[in-house]
């Protein structure tokens, strides 16, 4: 699987939440109250899609009516907050008379264990029909259906008033839905050290292992890198971050070294959203093959013009091959790189607190597609119109 920055389906699941009022729950004395907010979202979508592995007559495509209810609960009070969901999405399609299900869920949650230890942790499963749905890097490169997992756990422990020190694991599976696939693993646990060595500069460290498993060939990585993170106004972030990578794959002879770089600019004020995302890493969990290197690049933005009116945005690319760096200065390779681009955009106009209409387009495009044979054109356009109600 490609590996860009992906953020349309973060724009748009971040974009104006609706504030939900919740109940209280009788605590003792010494404990604080804790609320539960019980959250129901219906989306009805109305779409043109050109995507033949969505049932499209070939690139004419059809039209297609899509359902995605969305039940959560989310748990508050001065130490611990959860949020969590379950979605399914119902496509039908007019032309072929085919409908599918496809199924997200997901929970996160943090938790101040004392004035100086903090956990936090979050996990994601889908099961899809259609792959550029997922909440991951870079662009589909099959037309069947996936099954994808994601779990991130961080603990996080302030060891002087400057120094944190923070552990993590991520874990990642992909399971391409058609015969003669099998999963695709991806283990990755590192450890942090940042020093604030002012109110706005600071300065890290990192240690990383990545363990890629795929069909019984197992493959490793050791990372080292140094970061840094500048607080340019209040809600923008500069965050740069770089440092050597040793792939030491099972056949010895195809190891080496590749460079990991990485810089990410976030601004999240009252009326606009913006991030910014460029790099190069050694990804895997990919479903076609153990490790690749990955190039990235993703811009994103949201901005509300008044309480009723917002826009919204995003544009990615990416590029990857067989790890560490094979056929990577070969930019017009196609049969040995993988690459293509995403971009799409919006508005939404809220009718009433509850009630708000979405008009979006989007435009995938993939150029070559690395181990993947007979794979078809995927570019896809679709136009949607989407009615999103918040019943609480």
């Amino acid at each position: 699987m490609g590996v860009g920055k992906d953020g349309r389906a973060a724009v748009r699941g971040n974009w104006k939440r609706a504030v939900i009022a919740g109940c209280l729950i009788a605590a003792p004395a010494a404990q604080a109250a804790t609320l539960l907010e019980p959250r129901l979202r219906l989306t009805a979508e109305e779409r043109f899609d050109n995507d033949i592995r969505l049932g499209g007559a070939g690139t004419n495509g059809q039209f297609m009516t899509k359902l995605s209810p969305r039940l959560g609960l989310d748990v508050k009070n001065e130490q611990l907050t959860l949020e969590s969901f379950y979605a399914t999405d119902l496509l039908a399609r007019h032309g072929s008379g085919k409908t599918t299900v496809d199924h997200r869920a997901g929970v996160g949650f943090r938790d101040v264990l004392s004035r100086r230890l903090r956990l936090d942790a979050s996990a994601r499963v889908f099961r899809v029909t259609d792959p550029t749905s997922l909440p991951r890097d870079g662009l589909a490169r099959s037309t069947a259906p996936t099954f994808y997992a994601q779990t991130k756990v961080g603990l996080t422990a302030r060891a002087t008033e400057r120094l944190d020190v923070r552990g993590n694991y991520m874990f990642e599976a992909t399971r391409i839905i058609e015969a003669g696939r099998v999963a695709g693993y991806a283990h990755t646990p590192s450890v942090e050290l940042w020093y604030r060595t002012t109110r706005r500069l600071s300065l890290g460290a990192e240690y990383r292992y990545q363990g890629f498993l795929y069909d019984r060939d197992y493959s490793q990585a050791h990372g080292a890198s140094a970061a840094l993170r500048y607080r340019l106004t209040r809600p923008t972030t500069l965050t740069l971050r770089g440092g050597p990578v040793r792939y030491l794959p099972s056949d010895a002879t195809r190891g080496g070294w590749l460079p990991r770089v990485a810089l990410e600019l976030v601004r999240e004020g009252e009326r606009s959203d913006f991030g910014f995302a460029v790099g190069h890493d050694l990804v895997g969990a990919s479903g076609f093959s153990g490790a690749v290197w990955a190039d990235y690049a993703s811009v994103m933005g949201a901005h509300r013009f008044t309480q009723k009116l917002s826009a919204f945005g995003a544009a990615s690319f990416f590029r990857n091959g067989t790890a560490p760096n094979l056929n990577y200065t070969e930019w017009r390779n196609t049969t040995n790189v993988s690459q293509g681009y995403a971009v799409g955009g919006g508005v939404e106009y809220r009718l009433s607190r509850k009630l708000a209409l979405q008009g979006a387009f989007d435009r995938i495009a993939q150029v070559g597609a690395a181990d993947v044979a007979g794979a078809g054109d995927l570019t896809r356009n679709v136009f949607a119109l989407r009615l999103v109600m918040t019943a609480w």
